[in-house]
This record gives structure tokens, C-alpha cells and sequence, in this order.
């Protein structure tokens, strides 16, 4: 019992620390631009993340929910349904390079490939990292890469510029990508692989709610990019990306043992959610108070007490409905996820745009994301779950 529980909480630790790094890593980068540039910089460049992020979500399709479940239903068959997803997703990057030329300059667009691409190639191992538990080589790529990207970045501070930041940027992606193409090279089988239109059906409900899920947290940032200023713009992404790192702390805990919850009784999954809960009631406090000193001492923001309990009010509701989502999955409900996720995105939209059109800006984008996930809290807990059959069991009966 001993050995189980150590094994467990190393499986947990190894993983947050991958999934913290990543997420470190991502929110050091705009800290270290501003301080070597300006903001008006980084505000720029944030009309080229939002594009990849959204990109990203796109060619995913699915790609890391529908894996871990078709691993540990058919786990002999890894190596064929992994290779399949691959090649099937490939060409979405194609498209998307080709409709950033109509987005952004020319001069931008191998660039934009590269950092598609790198993208494409580091989620697409997500699924295996977490089956496989490949936790610390995952971690030893992340800090390799940053490294890599901090000294080449550091050295050649003096002609930043935003063309300079998307090319480094690009190239630190791709990096992470082939290194871990190289780690799961032999996942890859070509014997009888070939697209398969079928996948993008079967795995519709993932794609679709990965999107929303998405969408739910980034697209106040969308309408501030739009409508806002580049100094604002910049300092919103920060204070998001900042947010959402809170909100994820949770998929860090429980993704590690994704694979047990598709297979235990409804009594430890409900154990599961109230651990997490209580879990966020220490965390959530403790990281909003550290992002009050870092928005005080590295962006000069300084916030009232109630845009803290609004910021609460917009975390805390994901430590609720994480496993929410899970549980369903389990159940072959992805149809109730999505339709709850595309209630929360599209409140979202609303509310956000409504308060910065009556003036609140931060404030208001922050208040509107605050409700809508709220409200997305009350849909988990308290809504009529929609049945449905997975095209499997269909196919099966």
C-alpha cells in the first residue's frame, strides 16, 4: 500500500512540475520581453500567439482526450490508433499556414509554419506523455528548450524587435517539437496507416469541447486584442495566462491517473472531487495573493481588494467541474460538456464585451469571464445531463 501511494504522488508531482514548467516558461517569456522592450511590443506579438493558440486548438481535434481513452480501452493497439490520429491531423496544419498569410505579412509566414508546426508536433506526444508516464523527459525537453531559447534571446536583446521575437519564438517551438519526436519515434507505425476521415467523426464531441473549453478562458483576451489598446492587450494576456495557470493546477493533479478514473466506481470519483475542491479553497487564495506582487512589482498594476475576489469567483469554479468533465467522459457524454462549455463561451463573449463597451476595461472583461464561469459551474452541477450513445457502442448493438 506504501509502495502505491508513493508511486502515486510521485506520478503527481512529476507531472505538475512538467505542467508548471510549461506554464512558467510561458508566462516568464512576456515579463522578459517588456522588461527588454516595451509593452507595446509584446501587444503586437500577442495578435500572432492568439492565432497559434487558436490554431493549435484546432489541428488538436480532439487529439490528447480521444487518445487517452482509446489507449486504455485498446492499450495493444497504441502504436496503429496513435499513428493514425497523427497523419489524420497533419494536413489541418497545411490549411492553417496558408490562412495566416491573409492574417499577418508575408514576411511572417515560414515563421508562422515553424511555430505551427512545432505546436502541432508537441501536443500531438501529450496523450503519450501521460499514458506512458514520461513525465521526466518531458521535463528535461521543457527546461533544454527555454534555456536554449533564454541564452539565444539574452545575446541578442539589442535588436529586439517584433519580427526578431517571432522568430525566436517559432524556433523554440519547433525545437520542443522535435524533441519530442525524437523521444516517441518508435510510437510511429506506417503499416496500413493512412488518413482516416472517420477519426474527425468518432472523435467530433472531443474537438468540439476542447475548443469551447478554450474559447471559455481566452476569448476576453480575443475581445480585448480587438478592441483594446496594445498596452491593455498586453497587460490582459498576462493577467489570463496568469489566471488560467490557477485554473489548471487542477488538470495537473488528476491527469496523471486519467486513465484509473475511466475505470473506478462512482464512490472514488466523488472522493476525487472533494479532495480537489477543498484542494483549491488553499490553493487558489495562496497563488491569487503572489499575483498581486507580481502584477504590483513587474507590471506596476495595482488592484483593489475586489478585482481579487473577482478573480476568485473566475478560478475557483474550475476545481469544481474539472472531474465534472471527466466523470461525463466516462459516461460517453461529451455532447453535455459541449453544450455547457458553448454556453459558457459564448456568455463570455457577452458579458466581456458588454463591460468594456460601458468602460471597465480590465475590471469588466474579468467580471464578465467571473460569471460566465459561474454560471458554467451551476450548468456541471445542477443541469440535466444529456444521454447519448458513443458511435462505437452504436456500431456494437
Amino acid at each position: 500500500m506504501k509502495s502505491k501511494t508513493h508511486n502515486r504522488i510521485r506520478f503527481i508531482s512529476s507531472n505538475s512540475l512538467r505542467q508548471i514548467l510549461v506554464s512558467v516558461f510561458g508566462m516568464v517569456i512576456p515579463f522578459i520581453v517588456i522588461h527588454y522592450s516595451t509593452k507595446e511590443i509584446w501587444g503586437e506579438f500577442v495578435s500572432f500567439l492568439l492565432y497559434t493558440l487558436l490554431v493549435t486548438q484546432i489541428s488538436n481535434w480532439g487529439n490528447k482526450e480521444y487518445l487517452l481513452r482509446k489507449f486504455s480501452e485498446t492499450p495493444n493497439k497504441i502504436k496503429q490508433d496513435f499513428s493514425t490520429v497523427f497523419v489524420s491531423r497533419f494536413p489541418l496544419i497545411i490549411l492553417f499556414v496558408i490562412a495566416g498569410l491573409f492574417f499577418f505579412p508575408i514576411r511572417f509566414g515560414f515563421y508562422i509554419f515553424l511555430w505551427i508546426l512545432g505546436r502541432f508536433l508537441i501536443h500531438s506526444f501529450e496523450a503519450l506523455i501521460i499514458f506512458d508516464k514520461k513525465f521526466k523527459a518531458s521535463v528535461l525537453i521543457e527546461i533544454g528548450s527555454f534555456l536554449v531559447f533564454g541564452l539565444t534571446f539574452y545575446t541578442n536583446k539589442s535588436v529586439l524587435d517584433l519580427k526578431y521575437l517571432v522568430i525566436l519564438y517559432s524556433l523554440y517551438q519547433l525545437l520542443k517539437g522535435v524533441c519530442y519526436l525524437i523521444l516517441f519515434k518508435n510510437y510511429f507505425t506506417f503499416k496500413n496507416i493512412k488518413i482516416t476521415l472517420n477519426y474527425f467523426k468518432v472523435s467530433f464531441w472531443f474537438f468540439i469541447l476542447s475548443v469551447l473549453g478554450f474559447l471559455a478562458s481566452k476569448i476576453d483576451v480575443y475581445i480585448m486584442e480587438r478592441f483594446g489598446n496594445k498596452i491593455i492587450t498586453s497587460d490582459y494576456q498576462i493577467i489570463n495566462s496568469l489566471l488560467v495557470f490557477i485554473m489548471s493546477i487542477t488538470t495537473f493533479i488528476y491527469s496523471p491517473f486519467t486513465k484509473n478514473i475511466y475505470r473506478n466506481n462512482v464512490l472514488v470519483i466523488e472522493k476525487t472531487k472533494k479532495t480537489i475542491s477543498l484542494l483549491g479553497l488553499i490553493i487558489v487564495p495562496i497563488s491569487l495573493l503572489m499575483i498581486s506582487y507580481i502584477l504590483r512589482y513587474f507590471l506596476n498594476l495595482d488592484f483593489s481588494f475586489w478585482f481579487y475576489i473577482i478573480a476568485f469567483c473566475y478560478v475557483f469554479p474550475s476545481y469544481l467541474y474539472g472531474l465534472e468533465i471527466v466523470d461525463l467522459f466516462k459516461k460517453h457524454q461529451e455532447k453535455t460538456v459541449v453544450i455547457y462549455l458553448l454556453f459558457g463561451a459564448v456568455s463570455n463573449a457577452f458579458l466581456s464585451s458588454l463591460f468594456l463597451y460601458l468602460n471597465y476595461g480590465i475590471i469588466g472583461a474579468l467580471l464578465g469571464s467571473a460569471m460566465a464561469q459561474i454560471l458554467v459551474l451551476l450548468l456541471f452541477k445542477f443541469g440535466k445531463h444529456v444521454k447519448q450513445n458513443h458511435p462505437l457502442q452504436s456500431k456494437k448493438r
